[in-house]
């Protein structure tokens, strides 16, 4: 297996051995963080083989086509599932829309990604990771190439910067004068800020460049009788 055999691990010594550039004592690093993630907390998604019929996510996603919702539920995977499930996803999507020459004739124009929680990949003020380089690149140039993604997130002052800055549409709830403090915010002046803080439920501000100052929206009633009405 990758942790206990070539290339990491020398089968003659069963002693982490240099990958490339890669020291020994980075490569146990490596094994350490892989071998938590895949032996002692996980919640039972790696396996030492797939059973015939299965796809992978990544099979299933490049398979896309115009129309099609395809729902990912990772609820019940730890952190480090989590995060590896959605790197996966990205780099699915991205690779299809940056690689020239790619064999679908029938690529949507355009995909959506929609991810709930994004601070969780994208913290800020952290240090550089495959999976913060992959929402900075779809941030940064997705849209020219047709990939969207939409975030969602309690703060965004708990978003990495870079990817807050390249946000073509911003919609803020309610929220209070030190989450408006952030620099994520500072597009806002402070009467816009002050509105913020006073919104009602179903209230919403959105900053768009089309819109020359943030405007506010409401979300309709539902249409249908609620419990109590």
């Amino acid at each position: 297996s990758l942790l206990y055999g070539p290339p990491l691990v020398d089968p003659n010594t069963g002693q982490n051995q240099k990958v490339g550039e890669v020291q020994p004592i980075t490569v146990g690093r490596f094994r350490r963080i892989l071998r938590r993630v895949v032996e002692t907390r996980q919640s039972g998604i790696f396996v030492s083989q797939r059973a015939k019929g299965i796809k992978s996510i990544s099979e299933e996603i490049a398979k896309i086509r115009g129309g099609e919702v395809i729902v990912v539920d990772i609820a019940k995977l730890t952190d480090d599932e989590q995060t590896l499930v959605f790197g996966d996803i990205l780099r699915t999507i991205y690779s299809l829309y940056a690689e020239e020459g790619s064999e679908r004739e029938d690529l949507p124009e355009k995909v959506i990604i929609f991810v709930d929680e994004l601070n969780k990949y994208a913290p800020p003020r952290e240090k550089e990771s495959p999976i913060i380089e992959q929402v900075l690149d779809i941030a940064e140039r997705g849209r020219s190439l047709g990939v969207v993604l939409f975030g969602a997130e309690q703060f965004m002052s708990a978003v990495h910067e870079r990817v807050a800055g390249n946000c073509s549409t911003t919609v803020i709830g309610r929220s209070g004068s030190a989450e408006l403090a952030a620099v994520h915010y500072r597009f806002l002046d402070p009467a816009v800020k002050a509105n913020i803080t006073r919104l009602e439920k179903g209230e919403l501000v959105l900053s768009h460049a089309i819109f020359r100052q943030p405007i506010k929206i409401v979300f309709p009633k539902p249409a249908y009788l609620q419990e109590g009405q």
